[in-house]
């Protein structure tokens, strides 16, 4: 049954969207879920994977977590961008064949390329330009400093990985 809401008791959280500067960030898959796309520009019933990941970061010397929405695309020219988000998390190697399980992908961590893009309407938001596979990890990332200090993330030492 659907939760039902009283407008008398109504509380909202805050719901600012917090924009990153483009750089190399450490994040996490808060949550994921699939949903079928409704872009014209893809074929018909085209599932997608809706990655929801949180990223840490410093602002003003407080914790602050942004959160991106990432859609993974599944038919046959997006397959690649597919294979290194579930290399980047570590759910499958570098080369060879992957059997994607999507129940043990929330909880894991990588590091991605973030950029800022504007929307037709103006406003500007954050998209994940390239997501790095363990081997071609930047030895620094912008977002270091927080990645440290938050203890909310999962940190799977290598070898732990569930597959």
């Amino acid at each position: 049954m659907a939760e039902q809401f009283n407008i008398n008791n109504l509380s909202l959280d805050d719901n600012t969207f917090e924009v990153i500067p483009d750089g190399d960030y450490h994040f996490t898959v808060a949550s994921h879920e699939v949903q079928y796309a409704t872009s014209e520009k893809l074929p018909p019933n085209t599932q997608t994977i809706v990655c929801h990941l949180e990223i840490p970061f410093m602002k003003d010397g407080e914790l602050k977590t942004a959160k991106v929405r990432n859609n993974l695309n599944i038919y046959s020219k997006a397959l690649f961008a597919i294979r290194q988000f579930v290399e980047c998390i570590g759910m499958a190697p570098e080369m060879g064949k992957v059997n994607l399980d999507l129940e043990k992908m929330d909880g894991l961590t990588g590091v991605c390329a973030i950029t800022t893009r504007e929307s037709a309407n103006g406003n500007e938001y954050n998209q994940v330009q390239t997501f790095y596979p363990p081997s071609k990890v930047p030895a620094t990332t912008a977002n270091d400093e927080a990645w440290e200090k938050n203890d909310d993330f999962i940190d799977i030492p290598d070898g732990d990985i569930p597959l």
